[in-house]
């Protein structure tokens, strides 16, 4: 069904949860400490690992100056720092305080600057500073600086000419050069060329460095390539032609040692470059267009994956990397036009888990590759320039990929990045060579759109959000400490001003950006401090510059390195056209609630808290009918001896497995109610404690809708919850008022409303209207505050636009009421027009003043024990109310003709239009005060016309579709 719009907040985890936890990196705190104007900005790296068990205390010259709880962000500002101050800080874990990293000196400036071991150039060229890839090469938990050197005369493919080699360096952020490596003349220099991986693949917590080679490479120690396919090779023969292009001759894969730059093995390189026109072209230009990923193929460390083509012919390649040994896990060869990934590849390449297996697929733009190396789907629309790949839509499940389209008529799409469904699309007249996805403004859920296609900038829904106006289109970043991005375009971060409708420059950077036109930075990404972005930029010979922000955050966010997705990113930005690294999940929408990513971290010797970590599918809290058994799930204890469960229901146990250090969960409920479960750890680390955590069954029973009350004496529109998973809709037929509520199609979708009633009830009945197309039947959790009354059962009825009613009894307390409706099935829920009760005066909550004013109105009501206010709609003839001259009720009067809203008090008064078929469309609300309040302002703005008028009074409605007319 079409979803229009949605509300609340769903913990849309784009990456799916694998049964076994990934391997990454341990970091320690990367802590920077800047100068700036208020003192000394601090900023610290919280691990993907942990949570609000951590906090932390800062130490200045030795002395503790602050200690912040698990809960605050980890950045601070020191007023009475100086340059010449020098920090640290220690984690506290459960009160316990652990050791620190080495003390940090502080920066002068807001960037710290690398100096770098330029090679010596040729007659003709001379070298600058090019792509980074990042990773910690010695296992000492910082990031260390993989740099490829470009030299002057290193062409596009398309373009004839010979280069000066390929240059390879690994530098410690201090600007300890650890060795260099050259590629040799039998590697062509230029974006497409050389793309380099780092990770550590073979789970020894130090990277490695993996690229292709050729002969005459040498690595770090000088000597030329000697292990494997290289063994015999004619190190000293150049097979470039007279144009430059490098046709003939061996090519290799090489593994290096990341901490020292030597070979560690080599292989043929595939795909090879066979039959050089079958790529698109005979002279060398589409036959050497390379691409290289991480991705989690097995899910739980990094492979190698390696590209040739995506023109036309596309071929990929993962390689797995055991310490010993160099093997390919699986080839991929798409080379039949029309069919598959043929002709369907970008100019960049991402992985990620679409599907929620717990393994990545390869996302190659246009099409996409599954974790085993097998066809997944394409979308016909062919090659582009251009990639976004994380959580663009939160409304659509799972990640999204944003398609920059190069070749006409395609344009430009966002789509599903499982199926390869268009959630939507535009054609263009030429070339789309830029684009990006960004969330650039609140007003706007989900991601905003844009590309150089047009001027037009678009929300994660298709809907043009800005017409005309369109932001830089380069890289995303976060850097402000607000949780939307910012955008980095060469050597400027700017942000959109929604406001104003126009970027702003937030920072200017010295230095210079890489890759010509594209004007990318040399890596952006997170790597020191919190989770906020670095830049690194370089100065065209022997510097790189690292900038960090200052700006503070109440933010607590773990470092983006430690989300799958971010983490991949981190690895192919290098690749081609650079694009910048995404999450796996919406930053902005999860606020708060940050999915924490299932990983373990390699490579970590400091003490260890006692865990306790949620596992594979299936939720710790369910809600279920008694009867059903629940969907089985797993927690894994780490860093204890086992666990203690307390409070299960009957029928539901914990079976502890020693192997895998587990408790499995399983079985059928035989009880009702709600039950709160405890895990408990025990042994492990005496000075941390033991962990606990707690998870929920509901257990339900089925009630039966009983019989329909004579009268309806409370009618509510149910289309927009208070809180919800699901959406507004209004694209079926005969709903009675602006809408209706449709589900998600899950088992956990929701609706939440919040009502007031003017009194206690606790007999009521409660009327849902349904509408349920389809042949199933269909089962909501229904719970009236504390109270919960069970699971009702909702029969089809004959299409979408016909509609039911189903009643069960209520208890409503006087106030604020919480009505709770969940979806039992994997479904969803049937379709929801309006939520009656068989008592008067229960309303939608709207404002707080409606709580304040029940007394107030109570006081009216003359010993009506049916709830009726004592406010009663004064005497008015059909002429006066077509005249649009309404007298509401005793003390509220609504003058249509002059704008004119009189109260006897003052209060939250709210006044809907609907137009002669029942939709609404326009609502005038605010606080009035007592007397006049001039409205002529906003019914002015409505056309001309005929329309029903329904006025509320402090959360009452006063009247109820009153037929006006508007005139000018």
């Amino acid at each position: 069904m079409k979803k229009l719009w949605m509300f609340g907040l769903s913990l849309a985890l784009g990456v799916g949860m694998s049964q076994a936890a990934r391997q990454m990196e341990w970091l320690n705190r990367g802590l920077v400490a800047v100068k700036t104007g208020g003192g000394v900005f601090l900023s610290w790296r919280v691990l993907g690992t942990e949570g609000s068990e951590t906090g932390f205390n800062l130490y200045r010259d030795g002395e503790k100056i602050a200690n912040l709880s698990g809960t605050q962000a980890s950045n601070y500002t020191d007023a009475k720092g100086t340059t010449s101050s020098r920090y640290s800080v220690k984690a506290v874990i459960n009160g316990k305080e652990l050791a620190s990293d080495d003390a940090v000196p502080v920066w002068g400036e807001q960037f710290l600057t690398v100096n770098l071991d330029r090679p010596a150039g040729g007659s003709d060229y001379t070298y600058s500073p090019n792509d980074i890839a990042v990773g910690d090469v010695d296992g000492d938990g910082e990031f260390e600086l993989v740099l490829k050197w470009d030299p002057s005369n290193s062409k596009d493919n398309s373009q004839k000419g010979k280069t000066g080699n390929v240059i390879i360096d690994c530098y410690k952020m201090s600007g300890k050069k650890l060795w260099r490596i050259d590629l040799g003349v039998n590697i062509r220099a230029g974006a497409h060329y050389t793309q380099m991986l780092v990770g550590d693949y073979d789970g020894d917590g130090k990277a490695e460095l993996a690229v292709k080679t050729a002969p005459g490479t040498k690595d770090a120690s000088g000597k030329y390539l000697s292990k494997g396919a290289a063994a015999n090779a004619a190190h000293t023969s150049d097979y470039r032609n007279s144009s430059g292009y490098i046709l003939t001759g061996d090519e290799y894969l090489t593994v290096f040692n990341g901490e020292t730059g030597l070979e560690m093995a080599t292989v043929a390189y595939n795909p090879g470059r066979g039959t050089v026109k079958n790529w698109g072209d005979s002279y060398g230009n589409r036959v050497d267009r390379f691409l290289a990923t991480n991705a989690y193929l097995d899910g739980k460390k990094p492979s190698m994956v390696f590209q040739r083509g995506y023109y036309t012919r596309m071929a990929l390649t993962a390689y797995d990397w055991d310490g010993k040994s160099l093997t390919q896990r699986w080839y991929h060869n798409s080379a039949t036009s029309g069919k598959e990934c043929y002709g369907q590849g970008n100019h960049n390449i991402s992985a990620g888990d679409v599907d929620g297996d717990g393994f990545d697929e390869i996302i190659e733009g246009s099409c996409a590759i599954d974790h085993d190396g097998k066809f997944m789907y394409r979308t016909g629309k062919g090659h582009g320039d251009a990639i976004h790949f994380g959580d663009l839509e939160p409304d659509n499940d799972g990640l999204e990929v944003w398609q920059v389209h190069e070749e006409k008529p395609y344009g430009y799409d966002l789509h599903d990045a499982r199926t390869g469904k268009l959630l939507f699309s535009e054609t263009s007249s030429g070339d789309n060579g830029r684009g990006v996805a960004g969330d650039v403004d609140s007003n706007s859920r989900g991601h905003e759109l844009w590309s150089a296609a047009n001027w037009n900038t678009y929300t994660a829904k298709g809907k043009i959000w800005k017409a005309d106006k369109r932001p830089a289109y380069n890289f995303r970043i976060y850097w402000d400490g607000d949780l939307l991005d910012e955008l980095l375009d060469n050597t400027t971060i700017s942000k959109w001003d929604h406001a104003k409708q126009q970027s702003n420059t937030l920072f200017q950077m010295q230095g210079n950006s890489c890759n010509t036109t594209k004007a990318t930075p040399n890596f952006s990404g997170d790597i020191l401090g919190d989770w906020r972005e670095e830049v690194i930029l370089h100065d065209g010979a022997s510097k790189l510059y690292i900038y960090t922000t200052t700006t503070p955050t109440e933010h607590r966010m773990y470092t983006l390195a430690h989300d799958p997705v971010y983490r991949n990113g981190m690895s192919w930005q290098n690749t081609a056209y650079n694009q910048p690294p995404h999450l796996g999940f919406w930053l902005h929408g999860n606020k708060g609630k940050f999915p924490k990513p299932d990983i373990v971290l390699i490579g970590d010797n400091t003490p260890k808290a006692a865990a306790i970590v949620k596992q594979g599918a299936g939720s710790s809290s369910q809600v279920i009918v008694k009867g059903d058994s629940i969907v089985p799930f797993t927690f894994a204890i780490q860093h204890a001896d086992g666990a203690n469960v307390d409070g299960l229901p009957a029928g539901v146990t914990a079976v502890w497995n020693a192997t895998t250090s587990s408790l499995y969960f399983s079985g059928t409920p035989v009880v009702e109610g709600e039950f709160t479960y405890t895990i408990t750890t025990k042994g492990g680390n005496a000075d941390f404690g033991e962990a606990t955590r707690n998870g929920k069954f509901t257990i339900l029973s089925v009630v039966e809708s009983g019989p329909a009350p004579l009268m309806v004496r409370s009618d509510i529109e149910a289309a927009v919850p208070t809180d919800a998973k699901g959406a507004f809709a209004d694209n079926h037929e005969n709903f009675r008022g602006t809408g209706f509520y449709d589900f998600e199609n899950s088992l956990d979708s929701y609706g939440i409303y919040h009502l007031v009633s003017p009194k206690e009830y606790k007999n009521a009945t409660m009327v849902l209207r349904y509408a349920h197309g389809k042949t199933d039947t269909r089962r909501i959790m229904v719970k009236m505050n504390e109270d919960l009354v069970g699971s009702l059962t909702f029969k089809p009825t004959a299409d979408w636009d016909t509609w039911d009613s189903v009643s069960v009894g209520v208890s409503l307390q006087k106030g604020l009421n919480v009505l709770y409706l969940k979806s039992l099935e994997e479904a969803g829920a049937p379709n929801i027009d309006q939520i009656g009760f068989d008592v008067e005066g229960v309303v939608l909550f709207e404002d707080s003043t409606q709580l304040s004013a029940i007394d107030t109105l109570s006081a009216e009501v003359a010993g009506d024990s049916s709830g009726t206010t004592g406010l009663t709609r004064g005497d008015y003839t059909a002429e006066d109310d077509f005249a649009g001259n309404i007298r509401v009720a005793a003390g509220i009067h609504l003058n249509l003709a002059d704008g004119t809203l009189i109260a006897r008090e003052s209060g939250y008064a709210q006044v809907d239009f609907f137009d002669m078929t029942g939709h609404q469309v326009a609502r005038l609300a605010r606080n009035v005060p007592a007397g006049a309040s001039d409205l002529s302002r906003e019914i002015r703005a409505l056309p001309e016309g005929v329309y029903m008028v329904r006025v509320k009074f402090n959360g009452r409605t006063m009247q109820n579709a009153v037929q006006v007319r508007v005139e000018r």
